[in-house]
This record gives structure tokens, C-alpha cells and sequence, in this order.
């Protein structure tokens, strides 16, 4: 344990001075150079990493086997391995969309006004993602409309160092990182003033935080059931808003951004609350495996997803 929490207190240390030089070294060797420079790293950790490896290769057969959108051939370690080469990509464009790249203008959002609409009105969302594709982009999409401020939760002790960063680089105002590894009482009502404000809050929902206590539920996903969080769908029920999924995925020309309503309102009623949580639930994961077979290659969780042991 003591060494646990040193580990934590290092990189605690370094995290701002880290991020800082990333973003100076992207801005000053430009996209195209910074890829090259990720590619030994990309390699040394497929050649390193066997869990990611196998997790990665059992998550593509999975998905061929269900008609994935590119996949011709049974997948192999070559595409393992383009596999943990788009993930290398999404984190070179995540550090474009904070260093004013021209990322943005190349991303296409056919049902924008969805959420626009939303925001008029002066009323608050949920928006449910996923480890899919690069939804870093949405955040970047956030500062260019005046009326949104968007709350993402993360589970990471890093939050406020992060907003220091936003803050540094003038986001701060309609972007801000909340951690919540458990939901308190605060942090609920903090939340619950956040939407009558008319803000967006925005949460991953397809991964059981590390050393989480939350509550989870097993789902079918790509033919076997795997561990979900119930914690977004809980608390989207006690904030009384409407729900929307959002994707946003790479594309040959930029990135195309998908959101599909989910519910108007979660409603769990007390005497049926169980089977209408799974109902909800299983919406959202059939509307995920969808766009994971629309995109397989940029689906990132490097981990046996279909085990009890979970990330």
C-alpha cells in the first residue's frame, strides 16, 4: 500500500509538468512527426503487452463474427496490431484538438441541431459514451458554441489538474472535469444544478472504474454477457433530463459525430426498478455494439472485457 500510494503521489507530481511538454512538443514537431515517434512506442507495447494483445485479438473475432464493417478475413496479430495503432492516432488527435489544430474544421455532425436544440431551450442532457473513437473532439467542439458548458465525469484523481490546464489554455468556461469515483449526496446536487442551468453532462458507459464499488450488471455484448456500470443510468435517473448516446469516430476525410436520443426521461419506478434499469441498460449497449461493428478498430479497451476481473 505504501507503495501504491507513492506511485500516486509521483504522478500526481508530474502530471500538469507532463502534459505541458506534450502539447509543446505537438505544436512544435506538428501531427505527422509526432506519429512517427509514437511508433516504436506502438510496437514495443504490442510486442510487450500480451493481456492487451489477447484482449484486443478476442474483442476482433468477436466482431468479425458479427459482420464488422471491414473485416473480410478472420483477424489476426496484424490486426491487433492496426488495432493498438488507432489508438496510438485518437492520442495524436486529442492533443491537436487543445493545440488549435484544424482538426475541428474537418468534423462532420449530421444531427447536430438534435443537441442545439436541446441547448436553446435551456435544457440540460446526459450524454452517454464509450471508449469509442476519439470523443476528445466533442470536448474541443464545446468551446465553439457560446451557450454550452459541459461537465464530463471522469474517475481519476487528475480532474483538478486537468481544469488548471483548461484554465490555462481559456476552456475553462465550457469545459470542466469532475471526478467521481463514488456518487456522493454533493456531488449529485452539484450535478442536479448543473442541468436546471442548462448544461451538458457527460459520462463513459461502457467500462467498470478500476477499484470501483459501483453497482454493475452483466449484458449481452457481441454474444456473451460483459460487465456494464449501472451508476450513469442511476444517476441520469436522479438528474430527470434527457438522455442522448454520442459517438464520434474517425473517418478518411476528419470525424463523423453520432448521438441518438435515448430517453427522454430515465424512469425507474419503484415497484419495477430492476428490469427497467436493464431496460435502459441494454438499449444503450445494443446502440454501442452497433457503432462498435460501424468502426471496430477504434473500440480502445485493451483488457478482457468479457471477464469477471474486469479493467
Amino acid at each position: 500500500m505504501a507503495e501504491r500510494n507513492r506511485w500516486f503521489a509521483i504522478a500526481e507530481f508530474g502530471f500538469v509538468s507532463g502534459m505541458r511538454l506534450l502539447f509543446w512538443a505537438y505544436r512544435h514537431s506538428g501531427p505527422f512527426l509526432f506519429s512517427l515517434v509514437l511508433k516504436p512506442v506502438v510496437f514495443y507495447y504490442f510486442l510487450t503487452n500480451r493481456l492487451a494483445r489477447n484482449a484486443s485479438l478476442e474483442f476482433l473475432q468477436r466482431a468479425h463474427r458479427f459482420g464488422a464493417r471491414g473485416m473480410v478475413t478472420q483477424p489476426g496479430w496484424r490486426d491487433v496490431y492496426r488495432h493498438m495503432s488507432a489508438f496510438a492516432e485518437s492520442a495524436v488527435d486529442k492533443l491537436g484538438v487543445w493545440t488549435d489544430s484544424d482538426i475541428l474544421d474537418r468534423v462532420v455532425f449530421p444531427h447536430r441541431f438534435v443537441l442545439v436544440d436541446e441547448l436553446e431551450r435551456g435544457q440540460g442532457v446526459v450524454i452517454l459514451g464509450a471508449h469509442l473513437g476519439n470523443l476528445e473532439i466533442c470536448r474541443g467542439l464545446s468551446r465553439r458554441n457560446p451557450l454550452l458548458k459541459l461537465n464530463i465525469l471522469v474517475h481519476t484523481r487528475h480532474a483538478d489538474k486537468f481544469n488548471k490546464l483548461l484554465a490555462e489554455r481559456e476552456a475553462h468556461r465550457e469545459l470542466e472535469l469532475i471526478e467521481v469515483s463514488e456518487l456522493s449526496p454533493a456531488t449529485a446536487l452539484r450535478l442536479t444544478e448543473a442541468v436546471k442551468r442548462g448544461e451538458f453532462i457527460a459520462v463513459l458507459a461502457d467500462r467498470i472504474p478500476v477499484a470501483s464499488r459501483q453497482r454493475k450488471r452483466r449484458l449481452e455484448f457481441l454474444g456473451e454477457c460483459a460487465e456494464f456500470p449501472e451508476g450513469p443510468f442511476i444517476l441520469a435517473n436522479l438528474l430527470k433530463c434527457p438522455v442522448y448516446t454520442l459517438f464520434c469516430t474517425r473517418t478518411d476525410s476528419g470525424y463523423e459525430v453520432r448521438c441518438d436520443l435515448l430517453s427522454r426521461q430515465i424512469v425507474l419506478p419503484r415497484g419495477n426498478r430492476e428490469a427497467a434499469l436493464e431496460h435502459y441498460m441494454n438499449r444503450y449497449v445494443k446502440t454501442l455494439q452497433q457503432h462498435v461493428l460501424d468502426t471496430p478498430y477504434q473500440w480502445f479497451n485493451f483488457y478482457p472485457f468479457w471477464s469477471h476481473d474486469g479493467p
